[in-house]
Parts: structure tokens; C-alpha cells; sequence
């Protein structure tokens, strides 16, 4: 016979059979008049008591607290307000996690009861994503935050296991990257040439800034005296509004001498700033930023791509991306034979994986890295050296 304990509370006892502690919700009676209770266990009493404080935040927020009803989409609506963790706030950031919910989760198996998903759904929504052309990357952060949901679940007792991680995410499509070649490089610096945003083209293709960095550097992190740009802050869309802020990773603050050229067009870019703010007068917004609208503020990154793509149908490549010209960077300094470690540490990456991987595409018509070793074992030249061997 269990006996009572806690009865301040009136739902929580020990089982002397089980040997683990034992709450009790009440959900009242429903439709059918019939009165729904579940229960909770717990090794220990304060786990019991947590999980039936959990199933109680859960019944007052609309969610079915009866494990057997509770459907996928409730769970998610109620993991939005309550499960979401801390590192997962930021606007941007809760921003894809609802996109990923909202737009792909619930309206494919929204409608499974929870208890009774199994891998053959989520294998079946990860396919029907692969089937619609979706990247990997996308079916990955879909698969992600499904799986973060049901581990939510499963500490709490809602789940016998998280069947998201018996499935592996389909490849995808495969979207070939691309960059810019030696010829079409010179092109566009080319059709630059006296572009109002000319600084900002030369600065983004040599010296592979990214176009959120680009849009948030200040005057003040250029030393004219050792002709070093120093990396510290990037631009970014939150709530459709333009934040200046952290760069991307840690890796992304980085302090990198400018390429002649670059320090040129910057020289230049920075006299006709000082004119448009004379011109401007009252209405000059003073945001110490090196690249801005005629007026001095931020230059929305949809409006720089609108421009970009003008000027590479100018220099007669058709439309291409101002990202482009950080893969470009890449590739071209891999083409000149730097180290791809070098490529990584200018790139601001995490390690060179991701350059080699992402970053790095071919500008060569052909790959010639074999040829002259290979001359040198097996040419002509060699010839009287290995017979010699031979003998």
C-alpha cells in the first residue's frame, strides 16, 4: 500500500512497490466526463516534484499535459515559450528556430500524437524536405531542432527516446560555390573604377571581408601608419532593423595588413566622404563608419546587393553576389599558392576545413600542382639517373 506523503501538496507520494516517488496531475474531467489523471515518476522526490511543477507550467499554458494526447505541434508551441535555451535567445537566432518549427516540423508531422512518433516520420520528413530540392543545410538545421525538442521531451518523461537521432539527414542538392576568376576579378575592379562604392569592392575582393563586416567598419579600425584594418564588428538584420555588433565568431576579430591597392582606394574613398558630409551639412549622420549612404548612415546590405549585381553586368559577367567576392579572395590567393592554413587566418575562419571545404573553388583552367614534380622524377632529365639505378 503506498503511502501519502507531502499532502501540503496532495500529488506527490512514495511507492513502496515501484521503490520511486509517484505524482499525480489532475486534469479534471473531460468532454466524455471521464476524469484524466497521469502520473509522473521519479527516482527521487524532488525529480517527482519537478516533473509534476513542469506538467502543471505545461496544462496552464494550453498544452495537453496527458502524454498519450499531447500532438507534436502543441509540444513545439509549448517548447517555444518554455523550452528554448538561453544561448538560443538572440532575435536572429529564435528567429531560425521558429522558422524551423513553424514552417517545416508542424506542418509535416505537426498532427503525430507525440508519444507515438517513430523514425520512419521523421525519416519521412527529412525525405519529403530532400524531394522539395532543399540544401543540406537547411535539412540539417530542421533535423537539429527537432531532435533538440525531443531530448527536451525525453527528460521529461514525455518520450520513451529521441527518434530524431535514429535518422540520418538525406545529402541534398548540391550547390556548386563559385568565385570570381583572375580575368573576371580585373573586370570588375575595372568597372569599379570611380564607383562611389569603389573602396568597398576593392577591400571586400582583396582582402575577403565579409559583407557584414565591410558595412560596419569604422574609420577608426584602419592604422594609416602600419597600413593595418583591424576586424572587430559586423552588420546584421534583427527584427528588420540594422545592428551593428559582434562579428560572426571569435575567430572572425582579426587584424590584417592592407594590400596596396586597398590603402589607395581607401585614401581616396575617405576624401569623398569628407565632401559628402560637407555637402550633406544638417542632414549628415555621423556613424564614424567607412562605407555609408550620401547622407552618412548605415548601407542596407539588400541596397549594396542591388549594386554589386550592377556592376558585375557592367564588367559583363552577369549577376553575381557581394559574398562572392569572399569566396573569390579565397580562391584566387589559393591559385597564388598561399597556404591554405594563411587562407583561413585572413578568411577569419575557425580552422581551414571550412575554407578548403567551402571557400576554395578552382580559377585555374587547369590543375598543374603534379606536373612539375612529376617532370622532375620522370622526364627526360631523369632518365640516365634511374637506368643507372636499374643496373
Amino acid at each position: 500500500m503506498p503511502k501519502k506523503r507531502g499532502q501540503g501538496e496532495g500529488a506527490l507520494y512514495y511507492s513502496e512497490a515501484k521503490g520511486r516517488w509517484i505524482a499525480v496531475l489532475d486534469l479534471g474531467r473531460g468532454p466524455d466526463g471521464v476524469r484524466r489523471r497521469i502520473k509522473l515518476h521519479g527516482a527521487t522526490r524532488a525529480e517527482a516534484r519537478r516533473r509534476l511543477e513542469e506538467a502543471q507550467k505545461a496544462a496552464a499554458a494550453g498544452l495537453q499535459a496527458d502524454d498519450q494526447r499531447t500532438t507534436v505541434a502543441e509540444f513545439c508551441a509549448y517548447w517555444l515559450k518554455h523550452g528554448v535555451p538561453a544561448s538560443a535567445q538572440s532575435p536572429n537566432t529564435l528567429a531560425g528556430i521558429k522558422w524551423a518549427v513553424n514552417s517545416h516540423i508542424v506542418p509535416r508531422i505537426g498532427h503525430r500524437r507525440l508519444r507515438e512518433l517513430t523514425a520512419d516520420d521523421v525519416d519521412k520528413l527529412m525525405r519529403d524536405m530532400a524531394t522539395a530540392g532543399y540544401s543540406k543545410h537547411t535539412m540539417v538545421r530542421v533535423h537539429g531542432e527537432l531532435a533538440r525538442i525531443l531530448r527536451f521531451s525525453e527528460r521529461r518523461g514525455k518520450v520513451m527516446r529521441n527518434v530524431a537521432t535514429l535518422v540520418d539527414v538525406p545529402a541534398g542538392p548540391k550547390k556548386r560555390g563559385r568565385s570570381l576568376t583572375v580575368v573576371q576579378a580585373k573586370a570588375v575592379l575595372e568597372a569599379a573604377a570611380g564607383n562611389r562604392l569603389e573602396a568597398l569592392y576593392v577591400t571586400g575582393l582583396l582582402m575577403g571581408l565579409r559583407p557584414g563586416e565591410l558595412l560596419a567598419l569604422p574609420w577608426t579600425a584602419i592604422d594609416w601608419k602600419t597600413e593595418r584594418l583591424r576586424v572587430s564588428q559586423g552588420m546584421k538584420r534583427e527584427e528588420n532593423k540594422l545592428v551593428i555588433g559582434e562579428p560572426k565568431t571569435l575567430r572572425s576579430q582579426r587584424t590584417l595588413d592592407m594590400p596596396q591597392l586597398v590603402v589607395e582606394v581607401l585614401k581616396r574613398h575617405l576624401e569623398k566622404q569628407d565632401k559628402e558630409r560637407v555637402d550633406a551639412g544638417d542632414t549628415w549622420t555621423d556613424t564614424g563608419l567607412v562605407f555609408t549612404t550620401t547622407r552618412g548612415t548605415p548601407i542596407d546590405p539588400s541596397n549594396l546587393r542591388r549594386e554589386f549585381s550592377k556592376l558585375t553586368r557592367k564588367a559583363g559577367i552577369g549577376h553575381w553576389h557581394p559574398h562572392e567576392l569572399r569566396h573569390s579572395t579565397a580562391s584566387l590567393l589559393s591559385a597564388a599558392g598561399v597556404p591554405i592554413e594563411q587562407i583561413s587566418d585572413v578568411l577569419g575562419h575557425e580552422g581551414p576545413r571550412t575554407t578548403a571545404a567551402v571557400y576554395r573553388h578552382l580559377v585555374n583552367p587547369s590543375v598543374s600542382a603534379g606536373k612539375a614534380p612529376m617532370d622532375s622524377l620522370f622526364g627526360r632529365e631523369s632518365d640516365h639517373e634511374l637506368g643507372g639505378q636499374d643496373g
